[in-house]
């Protein structure tokens, strides 16, 4: 599940270390949408529905798709799908499996071959923590971390396919994306969120245009 080219991830991880942060393992999970009306596929299937990106640039594209976005934290998402206050809401496979969001929405769109949107959740140390530490025990955490990275993003693979068959035998529908759905919403998300993202700062313009490379 490799998302960042190898200099981008260097990149990332030189800023990173000169603010004192250290990553040890980058871990990506692929993002899915969970809908108690119609399944959000394409870009216009949010419109008019009220759903939860999950960041801000997520909720941008959303915006930008008609949706009307909310802003609530994960551990409410099943009530407010419950009672009709949220239609979708945007999470890791692996959220979507822990949440029992199955039992309130029988729509699914998975991360599952292709997904227009993923999140890192690395494991990092302190740069003066790690650097304090024999070099012995730093060539540790570093082994540890390199099996812990394996571990987690086949862990994360696993989810994106085993959170389709749970809603499927609760009674829902599995959707999957195209290379032609991705770029749709990639097109959106240029437009949109990119935008807002390489405005913030010359580091994040920078960090955009390495991404943006990497896809070319």
């Amino acid at each position: 599940m490799q998302i960042l080219a190898v200099e981008d991830e260097k990149a990332m991880a030189d800023l990173l270390y000169d603010k004192g942060v250290i990553i040890l393992s980058w871990i990506w999970q692929a993002g899915g949408v969970a809908s108690r009306t119609r399944a959000i596929v394409e870009p216009e299937d949010a419109k008019g529905l009220k759903v939860r990106g999950g960041s801000r640039e997520m909720d941008t594209v959303l915006k930008a798709a008609g949706a009307a976005v909310l802003s609530l934290p994960s551990d409410e998402i099943y009530a407010a799908m419950q009672t009709g206050a949220l239609d979708a809401a945007m999470t890791s496979s692996t959220s979507l499996i822990s949440f029992r969001l199955e039992e309130v929405a029988k729509q699914l769109t998975t991360g599952r071959g292709k997904a227009y949107w993923f999140m890192l959740e690395p494991l990092m140390v302190s740069r003066s923590v790690f650097e304090s530490l024999p070099k012995d025990q730093q060539d540790l955490m570093l082994s540890v971390a390199a099996d812990l990275e394996k571990f987690a993003v086949d862990g994360a693979r696993a989810d994106d396919q085993k959170v389709a068959s749970i809603y499927e035998k609760a009674g829902g529908k599995a959707s999957d994306l195209s290379a032609t759905t991705v770029e749709h919403w990639r097109a959106l998300a240029r437009d949109t969120a990119w935008k807002d993202f390489a405005a913030r700062s010359d580091s994040c313009a920078r960090m955009l245009k390495l991404a943006e490379q990497t896809l070319a």
